[in-house]
């Protein structure tokens, strides 16, 4: 009698589990937005800015660039909530996907403001640094992903993109909500 109950606590569908996980890609999606732009925000203006009310400040942020302080943190607990939980449920870790969309998308912002209008060395030299740091996390995505893309996992890898594009497109809706 004991062994068929255990067996049937074994077979059940973790939806904590899986809405966690999910919540957690929805929250990684909306933190690159985030990043994303508030990156290219406080870039338009020079790649500095500041606020204060004792002190002069000669160039002000622009309007929804603070979500960049709420975007990374959240990111880096999604990730790591995310890895935990998903590896309980068979779920392929946050930390790739994470990883390699950030540093392309923030490289691809330093590298579209250094070619933009003045050549800025410093951008294109960020730009290059920032897309060799995302290499290697698009490589062992591409490994992971021919090792274990043909199995049941595939769905988990499907699910994650769209679970990240939809936090995106929330991220997206909010950064233009805060800078209104």
């Amino acid at each position: 009698m004991e062994a068929r109950s255990e067996s049937r606590l074994e077979q059940k569908t973790p939806y904590v589990g899986i809405a966690v996980t999910f919540v957690c890609a929805l929250v990684i999606g909306m933190g690159l937005a985030w990043a994303f732009l508030a990156m290219r925000a406080v870039a338009g203006v020079g790649g500095s800015c500041g606020s204060s009310n004792t002190y002069a400040v000669v160039t002000p942020c622009p309007d929804g660039s603070w979500l960049i302080a709420i975007a990374i943190p959240a990111m880096l607990i999604a990730m790591f909530v995310g890895a935990g939980v998903g590896s309980s449920i068979g779920a392929p870790a946050l930390i790739l996907p994470l990883w390699a969309l950030l540093f392309t998308s923030l490289g691809w912002n330093f590298l579209e403001f250094g070619f933009g209008g003045d050549v800025n060395v410093g951008f294109i030299v960020c730009g290059i640094m920032f897309w060799g740091m995302a290499a290697p996390a698009w490589v062992a995505i591409w490994v992971a992903f021919r090792k274990e893309g043909r199995t049941t996992s595939l769905w988990w890898w499907l699910t994650d993109a769209v679970l990240l594009a939809v936090g995106a497109f929330l991220g997206v809706a909010v950064y233009a909500l805060a800078s209104a």
